[in-house]
């Protein structure tokens, strides 16, 4: 709210006009969102394809089909937490308002290194599909393809802070011919490339790949499905979010769903594993030879060299401008977060600051341009996929205990859409559907450390320790306290829901016209309803004599415990056999699912 003085008719008089700060036009609709966020969710099949097949080998599509249910879970808790709260930051929205602002900022912390992985991976891909041109040879070494990569970061990050915009008509434009190309391409191969019998033949349960592995390409396939902030992102601009929020998310999940069920096995079926005698390792050329660009390697085992020929073609200019947009949608979500952290003093307010001319965030998206193009210079595409996946699961994982305990801090926020599968806990409903999901994407975030794959779990830690250092020296630098529990609910953003009165009808009395209501007391609950909660209430008490310190000790003592079982593969000790690896994310991620309901119960 800002005030504004203006002088009135009369000398020495001044009129006050008080002014709401300007806020995004409301003007995108469901297409706009859903082709905004496919753009970004169906660009991913281009890279994701190749680096799960290097890892899952012959249990690819199994792979992406979890991935597949995982993301559902994700993308409609999503829906729920945007629709509710519409603003920009996703993940990191609703942690600072379920849990408070510290949360907040780590949680987008981690969601800049999502976006600076987004830049990184894209950017790379991208130039990989131009090798398809004779033209374009040169950049198949690796010295060329990684200094192209880091071009055309840094053409992009101009582009953004100049400040020119990109064309809504041609991203929908764009996006459609994505997904009718992806819709064809999968016809064709079912009809002229699908072979089930070899699809059969290349499954080596526990072996090619290790369970271990397999969990590993699981968490690795979610890359195929991350883009789905993009959405949360964009809500702030979207016409009633309430309604085309959950439709675009709908639209989205259907088709991300059929290209990647069919485009995996179609790819394990004309690429099949074989075994490396020399090595001793099984392997497949579309996770080594078409790891860059696997789609562009599918389209080459047509009967037809002619249609081989052009459908490689269309592919790799199609593959190539979308990766192209989903790279700069990394940069813009980079710009966009960067400036909401900065305005709730999360980070230092020079990332907000705007360029004197282009009126642009240019400071951030000049650091993170920086960091993408440094993160691309090992020329590791694993180490991209797994550093997107290990800040994407994170922040997911967040997002579905964020918007189950927004349910019991702030039970009267207006939810246009709710999940569906709740169970009446308390005084309100726990969402079974973030429950699966949270455990589900906890374990394969936890299976990811574990694995440390080309060391992007260091990466992942120093990004966290450097976040960590930034915002205690910022906060002590400004004043502000380094932690606070969520004493008091924001304000809420949208209308208070209103539950109509129930009124049984023998309470009803008609005078004429006006309607009665007799005042009736309240009816007591019953014996059993007592017990229950002077049980639950004994356990409060029982745990708050116990005292904080001891805990979080406990809870450092559970964490200890699970990497320790980590790392000395502790997996021979599992009833299910010595062959199944263990993750310890379902451990941790149950009990703080259940600590934050137990604790959200009596919160007020």
């Amino acid at each position: 709210m800002s005030m504004e003085q203006r002088r009135g008719r009369l000398r020495g008089d001044v009129r006050v006009v008080l002014a709401r700060p300007p806020k995004l036009p409301r003007t995108l609709g469901t297409g706009a969102l859903f082709a905004a966020c496919y753009g970004n969710v169906g660009s991913s099949i281009y890279y994701a394809l190749g680096v799960t097949a290097a890892i899952a080998l012959g249990l690819t599509p199994l792979a992406f089909l979890l991935a597949g249910c995982i993301f559902v879970t994700t993308a409609l808790n999503y829906a729920e937490g945007t629709a509710a709260v519409p603003q920009a930051g996703g993940s990191s929205s609703f942690a600072r308002r379920a849990f408070n602002e510290p949360i907040g900022f780590l949680v987008g912390w981690i969601q800049l290194l999502n976006y600076t992985a987004t830049v990184s991976i894209s950017a790379y891909t991208a130039i990989a599909y131009l090798t398809v041109f004779p033209v374009f040879h040169f950049l198949r070494a690796d010295v060329n393809h990684e200094l192209a990569t880091v071009l055309l970061i840094v053409v992009l990050a101009f582009v953004n802070v100049v400040g020119i915009q990109e064309s809504s008509v041609l991203n929908l434009t764009l996006a459609m011919l994505d997904l009718a190309t992806q819709v064809v391409l999968v016809l064709l191969g079912i009809f002229l490339l699908l072979n089930f019998d070899t699809v059969i033949r290349n499954i080596h349960w526990g072996v090619a790949p290790t369970w271990g592995n397999f969990l590993a390409s699981v968490s690795i396939a979610m890359v195929s499905y991350t883009g789905i902030e993009t959405i949360s992102n964009m809500s702030e601009e979207a016409k009633n979010p309430g309604r085309t929020v959950p439709r675009a998310t709908f639209y989205v999940i259907g088709a991300v769903l059929f290209v990647s069920a069919f485009l995996p096995t179609i790819g394990v079926s004309v690429f099949p594993i074989q075994y490396d005698a020399q090595h001793h390792l099984y392997f497949t050329e579309l996770g080594t030879k078409w790891a860059n660009d696997p789609v562009a390697g599918i389209v080459t085992r047509f009967p037809s060299q002619v249609l081989a020929f052009w459908a490689g073609v269309w592919v790799a200019i199609l593959a190539f401008t979308i990766l192209v947009i989903a790279t700069n949608a990394g940069l813009i979500g980079i710009s966009r977060l960067s400036y909401s952290l900065a305005i709730y003093k999360l980070v230092p307010v020079q990332f907000s600051n705007l360029h004197p001319r282009f009126k642009t965030p240019y400071i951030s998206i000049v650091v993170f341009a920086v960091a993408a193009a440094v993160l691309v210079l090992p020329g590791k595409l694993d180490l991209l996929a797994a550093t997107y996946s290990l800040a994407a699961t994170f922040a997911f994982c967040t997002a579905h205990l964020a918007v189950m305990r927004l349910r019991y801090v702030s039970p009267d926020l207006y939810r246009p859409y709710q999940m569906p599968l709740n169970i009446p806990f308390g005084r309100a409903a726990i969402p079974v559907l973030s429950v699966v999901g949270g455990v589900a994407i906890g374990a394969v975030f936890t299976q990811l450390i574990a694995q440390n794959i080309s060391y992007s779990s260091y990466i992942f830690a120093g990004w966290i320790a450097l976040g960590v250092a930034a915002f205690v020296a910022y906060r002590r630098y400004i004043g502000q306290f380094l932690w606070e529990p969520l004493a008091v609910p924001p304000p809420p953003d949208r209308e208070v829901q209103h539950e109509p009165l129930a009124v049984p009808h023998a309470a009803r009395i008609r005078l004429k016209h006006p309607e009665q209501v007799r005042d009736l007391p309240a009816p007591e609950p019953a014996a059993i309803e007592r017990q229950r909660h002077r049980r639950i209430r004994r356990l409060q008490l029982a745990v708050e004599r116990a005292g904080r310190l001891r805990v979080m000790l406990g809870l450092a003592v559970c964490l200890a415990v699970s990497v320790l079982a980590v790392y000395l593969d502790l997996s021979r000790y599992d009833p299910f056999g010595p062959r199944l690896g263990w993750s310890p994310g379902v451990l941790v991620v149950t009990f703080l699912s259940a600590l934050l309901l137990v604790r959200s119960r009596y919160e007020e």
